[in-house]
Order: C-alpha cells, then sequence, then structure tokens
C-alpha cells in the first residue's frame, strides 16, 4: 500500500477517535476494518485505553460491528503488566479501573508498602487523598508508572480531562520522572511492530493525537499518519509545532480495499 510517498506493509491503528467516538462507530470505519482485514495486509490495533482488559474490548468492539479479534489488539494495561513482570513482580498500589484490576492479580497490592505505582483511567474516582496517598508512597521510593500520559481524549459531549494531568501534577510535586508504558513510548512502539513483524520504515501510524500517536511513531521512523476525527483539533496541531506525514480526514479515507 502507498501512503504518501512510502511503501507501507504494516499498520498500527489506533482504536478510540479513530474507528469510534464514545462508543459509537465513525462513519464508514467498519467497512474499512473489514476491507483491511481482507487485504491480508499486517496490521494490530494499538490503544491506550486502560478502562476495558482486552477481551472486554474486543467483545464491545464485536458489537459495534468491527471484525477485531483480542490476539490484534495490543494496549497500554497488557505492556505494564509485562513491564511489571520485568521488574520482578513489585508490590503494588493499582490507581486502576476496577475491571482492569483483574489483569493484574498476580501482583501483590498494598496502600502503605508499595514499591510501585501504577495509573490509569478511573474517572471521577480521582480524590485528594487518593493524590496524596500516591504522593506519599512516590516520596517514599515507590516508582511512579502512568499506563499513558494522554491529555484528553474525545466524548459525546466533548473534550475530557485524560490522566496525563495528574501523572504531571504528581512529576510537578514529587520530583520524580514517571514511567509511561503505553503510546508514545518507544518500547511500547517496537511491541507493536514485532507483533505485525514490519519493519518500523514500512509501517505506518493511523491515529488522531499528533503526540501520543503521530510525534512517537515519527521517533521510530514509522510514519504518522494523522486523521480529523475524534480529539484531533486544528487549533492544537498548529500549537503543537509537530507535522504529520500525511492528514487523513477520517480511518474510512485509507486506500485500503478502494
Amino acid at each position: 500500500m502507498k501512503l504518501g510517498d512510502r511503501d507501507i506493509r504494516g499498520l498500527l491503528v489506533d482504536l478510540d477517535g479513530v474507528l469510534y467516538v464514545d462508543r459509537q462507530p465513525l462513519p464508514g470505519a467498519a467497512a474499512k476494518v473489514a476491507a483491511l482485514k481482507a487485504s491480508g495486509l499486517p496490521h494490530c490495533y494499538v490503544t491506550n485505553t486502560t478502562t476495558r482488559p482486552v477481551a472486554t474490548l474486543a467483545a464491545e468492539l464485536h458489537e459495534l460491528g468491527f471484525a477485531i479479534d483480542a490476539q490484534a489488539i495490543l494496549s497500554a494495561p497488557m505492556a505494564a503488566r509485562n513491564y511489571l513482570r520485568q521488574r520482578g513482580s513489585p508490590c503494588c498500589l493499582l490507581v486502576l479501573n476496577e475491571t482492569v484490576k483483574a489483569d493484574f492479580g498476580e501482583f501483590r497490592e498494598s496502600g502503605t508498602d508499595a514499591q510501585a505505582v501504577v495509573i490509569g483511567d478511573i474517572g471521577e474516582a480521582w480524590t485528594y487523598g487518593l493524590l496524596n496517598q500516591v504522593f506519599r508512597l512516590v516520596m517514599n521510593g515507590a516508582e511512579l508508572i502512568a499506563l499513558h500520559r494522554n491529555r484528553y481524549w474525545q466524548a459525546d459531549g466533548g473534550l475530557k480531562l485524560d490522566i496525563g494531568a495528574f501523572v504531571a501534577g504528581l512529576e510537578y510535586a514529587t520530583g520524580r520522572t514517571a514511567t509511561i508504558i503505553g503510546k508514545p513510548r518507544r518500547e511500547f512502539f517496537e511491541a507493536a511492530l514485532q507483533q505485525i513483524g514490519v519493519a518500523a520504515g514500512e509501517a505506518a501510524m493511523i491515529g488522531d493525537d499528533i503526540e501520543s500517536d503521530v510525534k512517537g511513531a515519527q521517533a521510530m521512523g514509522i510514519l504518522g499518519v494523522l486523521v480529523r476525527t475524534g480529539k484531533y483539533r486544528e487549533a492544537q496541531l498548529l500549537r503543537s509545532g509537530l507535522t504529520p506525514d500525511l492528514v487523513l480526514d477520517s480511518f474510512a479515507d485509507l486506500p485500503v480495499g478502494a
């Protein structure tokens, strides 16, 4: 497949904001997913979504009409679990959605002597008390681990604050830099490329986030394609000072199955 001036042999595709918004499919996205699958082009779906396990996410995608299996999805929680195993399975405080916590059952959890604090999206469950608990643990030496550092995301009612603001605040207060697990972490993109068996220079990343998706991909030598859906805002693109390799109106415009 040709994108811009580059021959592409594999695709990495974001989910939220690219295929759907607030669990509502975007026009033409389901048909394009089916066309991509039928084309045989190696691809996987890479997501910073931290509110559902991959099996649940795949089931929801099928309900929305997307022919995407769990094996084709690489999520930030999956990468975090692997990271913790590589770190010797430390005792953790899991600041995660309850359904996602189930995927971390192998790790001992403590709110007082944790060696690592893992932060994901917990919506309106954030409180000053919880922030203070995390602050104290990190000040006492716990590693601050964030499943991603996204600034905001697109919901049906408009933009919503994401966990990046809480992560930045904790970094400022503790003087510690968080370990970011999902996009734009280099190791996350490396794992995705390994999953599809394609070199960085032959891959493209399709996303709605100019920083996590496009900038992260470009830093790896992956073609960064921005779509004008989801959290995309022209003003934010201009403020970022970043230049996508290609901009599409939507995922439906991807030249697969055309």
